[in-house]
């Protein structure tokens, strides 16, 4: 867990069971998988994060990012902010915007950039979370999914 360059693996502790006890897993609000880093999987000595070269490793998925409308400034506060589309890593982008004529909270007609996820690109690296200006409760979640590949 400690050569993560990102600060994104904790032990799991009981939450496994006894026989998960110190299981990695990853928490986005306070870490990220760096796309361009492999080293947990050179180092995970049950080869429970595998050992994937780079390329195979960029298109892994390891979860998937979800919006909360409720806290995600676009929505909940009729508010630009593009800062997890910015900082998202993959080449074509797994967030995008749409542009939406609304009205804000004082009757006057704006145009908002709403961000949105594209998810058969999204590898649920988690770095939208970790990087969403929303205190507290991020506005973009990162969830497990380990049924879907890229």
């Amino acid at each position: 867990m400690k050569v993560c360059l990102r600060s994104a693996l904790y032990p799991v502790t009981l939450q496994a069971g006894l026989y998960g006890l110190y299981t990695p897993t990853m928490v986005p609000r306070l870490g990220y998988c760096e796309y361009g880093c492999n080293l947990c999987g050179q180092v995970c000595p049950t080869g429970a994060i595998p050992n994937l070269p780079l390329e195979e490793k960029r298109k892994a998925v390891i979860g998937q990012a979800v919006l909360d409308k409720n806290h995600c400034l676009p929505y909940a506060r009729k508010m630009n902010c593009m800062v997890c589309e910015e900082h998202c890593p993959i080449p074509n982008k797994a967030i995008r915007f749409e542009s939406i004529d609304d009205t804000d909270v004082n009757g006057k007609k704006i145009n908002i950039k709403r961000p949105y996820v594209v998810e058969e690109l999204c590898n649920g690296c988690g770095i939208c979370e970790f990087v969403c200006p929303v205190e507290e409760k991020a506005g973009i979640a990162v969830f497990k999914n380990s049924k879907r590949k890229v």
